[in-house]
């Protein structure tokens, strides 16, 4: 890096250090007060305080004492309804452990870690990722590619574009291979397993993937776990999988995150996870679960009649039962909660069952 660009650097921290001291001294504090406050949970609770939510994102101490700092920025660049994603974007590139705590030199044209202020890497990277996401509106674009375009660069709003415009993980995929000219290197991470563990040698194809696995949903819109005839610990565990979900579109006869889901598929695929073996279909579901007339969070809810090239007696849809209300499914509409004893799906309710091994 030249002299004038190091100089240019210098200042630019310097500038911001000095401007943004109240956020710095407001940043120690609340990582103090988390510290302090784990502490004494730790002790009343033992480990458990170290799994709670904070909003929907759940992410560590280091990265929760920047939220003030990133909600000042999101207010900004006007993407307040990114905060939280903005948090869990921080856990995957540095954890908080860095300086250049967004790892947003390399928006800049710089190396990485030239930014040596959390602010400023703040202040670039929420700039950069408005950029992505006014780009992406713009173009009509889904919620999630914006968010891959943050480790990928803009190009990926282009080829989503050009695409279908919905982010899907095939496409990440395809991307970084063409990018890469298809040189694979190993990636030994959880959320490649279901893809062979590799990825290609651009950037990283999992980073939606990446992202999500820190934006759970809060208790509170998971209804009562402690109801749940699965236990607490499996139902909370179900929820934080499927809403790592929410927002993506329905994908007929899908059955993974590389493929999408439909309705059975997805409940098939996150059940697994929780060790619960489901058939394929809802009928099949419907025809292997226990009927139950009074469900309870993580009991299946299912429809008949919704798809009119089968008998309406058909057992055709399938849920997530979490409250009097709710239910978490893939639908036409997308991935996410649906009100089931209203309107269309009260219609069709066919009745509930629950699951067993």
């Amino acid at each position: 890096m030249s002299g004038v660009v190091e100089a240019k650097v210098a200042v630019t921290v310097a500038k911001e250090g000095y401007k943004h001291r109240k956020n710095i001294i407001i940043a120690i504090i609340v990582f103090l007060m988390l510290l302090f406050l784990g502490a004494i949970a730790s002790f009343i609770g033992g480990n458990e305080a170290q799994n709670q939510n904070s909003g929907t994102a759940q992410v560590n101490a280091k990265v929760e004492a920047w939220r003030p700092v990133v909600t000042e920025y999101a207010a900004k660049y006007k993407i307040p309804d990114y905060v939280d994603v903005i948090l869990a974007i921080m856990m995957v590139e540095s954890g908080g452990g860095s300086a250049d705590i967004m790892q947003s030199s390399e928006s800049l044209g710089l190396p990485p870690n030239t930014i040596s202020d959390p602010n400023v890497s703040i202040d670039v990277g929420v700039q950069y990722f408005s950029n992505l996401v006014r780009d992406a509106e713009k173009k009509k674009l889904d919620y999630w590619t914006p968010v891959q375009s943050y480790n990928f660069g803009g190009g990926f709003n282009n080829y989503v574009k050009n695409n279908g415009k919905k982010y899907e993980f095939e496409l990440a995929q395809s991307f970084a291979k063409g990018q890469a000219g298809g040189s694979r290197v190993k990636y030994s991470n959880p959320v490649a397993d279901f893809n062979g563990n590799f990825r290609y040698k651009y950037g990283n194809m999992y980073y939606v993937l990446l992202v999500q696995q820190y934006l759970n949903a809060p208790s509170g819109d998971m209804g009562n776990a402690d109801a749940s005839p699965l236990g607490k610990d499996k139902y909370t565990k179900l929820m934080n999988e499927v809403t790592k979900y929410k927002g993506w579109g329905y994908t007929w006869a899908g059955d993974s995150p590389i493929r999408g889901f439909d309705c059975s598929g997805l409940t098939q695929y996150n059940y697994k996870k929780i060790g619960f073996n489901l058939p394929r279909t809802a009928a099949e579901q419907y025809n292997t679960s226990i009927k139950v007339a009074d469900p309870k969070p993580g009991d299946l809810v299912f429809f008949k009649g919704t798809n009119s090239s089968r008998p309406a007696s058909s057992i055709t849809h399938v849920g997530i039962y979490v409250d009097e209300k709710r239910m978490y499914d893939a639908n036409n509409s997308g991935i996410g909660y649906s009100n089931w004893n209203q309107g269309y799906w009260k219609k069709h309710l066919a009745g509930f069952g629950r699951v067993i091994k």
